[in-house]
């Protein structure tokens, strides 16, 4: 499942009130979609980093894809990836002797490839190796044994969203800010026609 962010409001209640005919309320409304939707990524990215911290806020934006409303579809989205980062090169990750590797802040959650938490006693066996294809991973042993070893990896961004309340924020969040965009979104296209 894909989480979503639905923002819905009264546009009918809102353009009556100002007076907007059909063709300046779409235009608005349009318009109000995708500034409120540009002001709700960032402010998805920003709450992220929270709980992804030492990595970059541009890094965290680039896994949020953004669809913007037209004329023809009326709503803009957020989708949220859900690919699983990389603890190799974030987080704060220094090389340790040879093959070793510390961390100075951590994710929410370290998980295995197979999705199993890493504990601390996991982590703190993590050594860092490249793979076939030249790839560099943080890896770490799940028992004494050599070849029970997996690649440790934070989960995504989509799975942030559903499991850390950050959904709900983002919802108000973007619902008060329709409300005011689509207010001066309408002033504007009323000042366009008086002039």
């Amino acid at each position: 499942m894909i989480p979503a962010i639905d923002i819905r409001h009264t546009l009918g209640n809102l353009s009556a009130e100002l007076g907007l005919y059909p063709k300046e309320q779409m235009a608005a409304a349009v318009r109000a979609l995708n500034r409120t939707m540009t002001t709700v990524r960032a402010e998805s990215a920003r709450a992220l980093q929270r709980e992804y911290p030492g990595v970059k806020v541009a890094t965290l934006k680039k896994r949020l894809r953004f669809r913007r409303a037209t004329r023809e579809k009326m709503s803009a989205a957020i989708d949220f990836s859900g690919r699983r980062i990389a603890l190799f090169g974030n987080f704060g990750m220094r090389a340790v002797g040879q093959w070793g590797v510390r961390f100075t802040k951590l994710p929410w959650r370290i998980e295995g490839v197979s999705g199993d938490v890493v504990t601390p006693a996991i982590l703190a066996r993590a050594f860092r190796q490249r793979g076939h294809g030249g790839r560099a991973s943080v890896m770490s042993r799940w028992t004494k044994f050599r070849q029970s070893h997996e690649i440790l990896l934070a989960p995504g961004v989509a799975r942030a969203l559903a499991e850390r309340g950050i959904g709900e924020a983002l919802v108000r969040i973007g619902r008060s800010r329709f409300a005011i965009v689509f207010a001066q979104e309408a002033k504007f296209r009323l000042s366009k026609r008086s002039g």
